[in-house]
């Protein structure tokens, strides 16, 4: 029988409310029902008021018939009864989901620190003939935001092309209390780049489209370089083709989406190359170019930029994720606080610059900025092929606070600064003229892509001009930073093709 694994290692130095070193090891399969595993990370918490949160892991399983040699793939379907799943130490619990896509891993009462190694036992929803099938785990870092009223805009009053965009009520300066989660209608709906900051009104939001009010779950970090190679290594050939910027069959060493290798800190790279159309590609990490992959100071780490939208649906729907809208970037962001003009996620108009021209341990789960400023933020690099994000939480260390961190209300970091995030936008106006309405409906991924390594869920369809830019990246400026900003509301630029600035998460 072969036993395969796959180990998500998210190194972020982190503090009290900020969970790292996520492992995933031993996988085996104890009878033909069940997945058994070992999991263990730092710094988990669950808090008390005022946040009322806790972080999590997201665990979904794909599988493979191993007598098939390069057979797909497949999401495996688990039990949707949370009892029917285990786990030991008697700190966390295990909480099933309703599509049985995969589970939450979670603290089952208040309190901080390391979650020591527990085992894991999951029951399937049906049966595997264990001797011939290969196992995938896979665990992604999760952030539980709840519901709840929050505050939509930050109250900016200019009206000029480069202000800060928000939401208004009535061409007022005041932001929009969302109370609920059903039909709603923005009294005002502000656009920068679409009309020179115009006002337009009565922008209707359809009651499926989720606006941040129920409760959610947004992944802490932005998709790592390292999980999008494991998303290409679990596909086929075809579908390879479609999400990568080069033939699979490309020499080794060849670059998978950026223009050469290293290119703006994208080190990941063909490994062993494909066949077409029967063999897929195997892809890894090489920052430092020596043709050795996946070694310690290979970037696994970085934040994967030169991701188009298309390319992030697919990567959600795989997962079994979906993306989040740009009012759920705001509750995710701004948390129950007032609103605050000007303001970034980490509730502060303090910023301070972070740049990869100036870094320690550069491509390794430790690197980290030469500053440590407070609302230390990836931003204003400027354009260079050398320049590019940090590495996932690069600001978090055992001792920093929100601020310094440059996490949000409910511990989420670097939703400013390092990386766009692609989110789905609530509509906007060109004038007087209704331009976009959110189509969204807030369908899950079910784990599975099209042929062509597609996203395939319902109602995500609308193309780019259904997205919308958020939270600035590394080579622009602090402004596009901000928490309410909305400047590339009608811009498809930043993320029709695969960009250097544009990454992005998921939410469930």
């Amino acid at each position: 029988m072969k036993k395969r694994f796959l180990i998500v290692l998210i190194s972020a130095l982190a503090g009290q409310l900020f969970s790292n070193n996520l492992t995933v090891t031993n996988i085996s399969a104890p009878t033909t029902t069940t997945l058994q595993f070992d999991v263990a990370w730092d710094n988990s918490w669950y808090a008390a008021a005022p946040s009322n949160n806790w972080d999590a892991v997201w665990i979904f399983v794909k599988t493979q018939v191993c007598a098939l040699g390069s057979s797909p793939w497949i999401h495996a379907s688990l039990s949707t009864v949370s009892g029917d799943h285990s786990v030991t130490g008697g700190v966390l619990q295990v909480d099933a989901v309703a599509d049985g896509k995969g589970v939450f891993l979670r603290r089952s009462a208040l309190g901080s620190g390391n979650i020591a190694t527990a085992t894991v036992t999951l029951k399937f929803s049906g049966s595997y003939t264990v001797a011939s099938t290969n196992y995938e785990v896979i665990g992604i870092e999760m952030v539980n935001v709840p519901q709840g009223t929050y505050n939509l805009g930050d109250a900016s009053s200019s009206t000029t092309l480069h202000s800060v965009a928000s939401f208004g009520t009535s061409n007022t300066t005041t932001p929009k209390s969302i109370t609920g989660d059903g039909g709603l209608a923005l009294d005002a709906l502000r656009n920068d780049a679409a009309g020179a900051g115009s006002i337009s009104a009565h922008s209707a939001i359809i009651a499926a489209f989720p606006k941040g009010y129920n409760a959610f779950y947004c992944m802490k970090y932005e998709i790592s370089q390292q999980q999008y190679c494991a998303f290409l290594n679990l596909l086929d050939y075809t579908q390879q083709v479609n999400r990568t910027a080069v033939a699979p069959n490309s020499a080794v060493g060849s670059a998978a989406l950026a223009a050469a290798s290293g290119d703006n800190r994208n080190s990941i790279e063909v490994s062993t190359s494909g066949t077409p159309f029967s063999t897929p590609a195997i892809y890894g990490n090489d920052l430092n170019g020596n043709n050795i992959f996946d070694e310690a100071g290979d970037g696994g780490n970085i934040a994967c930029n030169y991701l188009s939208w298309e390319d992030l649906k697919a990567y959600l729907d795989w997962a079994a994720l979906r993306p989040m809208t740009e009012m759920e970037f705001e509750k995710a962001a701004r948390g129950t606080n007032a609103s605050l003009l000007n303001e970034y996620v980490w509730g502060s108009t303090t910023i301070n610059q972070a740049i990869t021209s100036a870094i320690s341990n550069s491509g390794q789960a430790t690197e980290v900025s030469t500053s440590t400023s407070d609302g230390l933020c990836t931003y204003n690099a400027g354009a260079s092929a050398v320049l590019g994000p940090f590495r996932v939480g690069f600001a978090a260390t055992g001792s920093s606070t929100r601020t310094g961190a440059g996490a949000s209300y409910y511990g989420i970091v670097d939703l400013s600064g390092n990386l766009w995030e692609q989110t789905y936008q609530c509509g906007y106006y060109n004038g007087a003229s209704r331009v976009s309405t959110p189509v969204f409906t807030g369908v899950l991924g079910d784990g599975a892509l099209d042929g062509n390594g597609n996203a395939d869920a319902s109602n995500w369809g609308g193309g780019v001009a259904q997205s919308i830019v958020r939270g600035g990246n590394w080579e622009y400026s602090a402004q596009r930073a901000q928490t309410s900003d909305r400047y590339y509301v009608n811009s498809t630029a930043e993320n029709t093709t695969r960009v250097r600035r544009t990454g992005g998460r998921g939410v469930r």
